[in-house]
């Protein structure tokens, strides 16, 4: 599956791209790039799979993935309504 990059985290790294957002190659399906969890935390997920696990993301980061993605498609003013909502957190005690 080809990967299309789309944001990583605010507090990222300037050298790194963790933890990250892609698009797949099906619109449908982001990829994300992130920590794993610690074995407390993973025990708390519901129905894994073999070949499944948790990665813990940044919730910013996830919604301005999907912004991007709604850009992408038409859909330009959520990115700027998502940032405005991110930036009122970040001001918030």
């Amino acid at each position: 599956m080809k990967l299309h990059w789309l944001c990583r985290s605010a507090d990222s790294r300037k050298e790194g791209d963790c933890p990250a957002m892609y698009l797949g190659e099906d619109p449908n399906l982001m990829v994300g790039q992130g920590k794993f969890l610690d074995s407390a935390t993973a025990a708390e997920l519901r129905h894994v799979a073999a070949d499944e696990g948790g990665l813990a993301f940044p919730t910013e980061m996830v919604l301005r993935a999907a912004a991007l993605v709604l850009a992408e498609h038409g859909r330009p003013a959520m990115l700027a309504e998502v940032e405005t909502f991110l930036d009122g957190q970040r001001a918030a005690p």
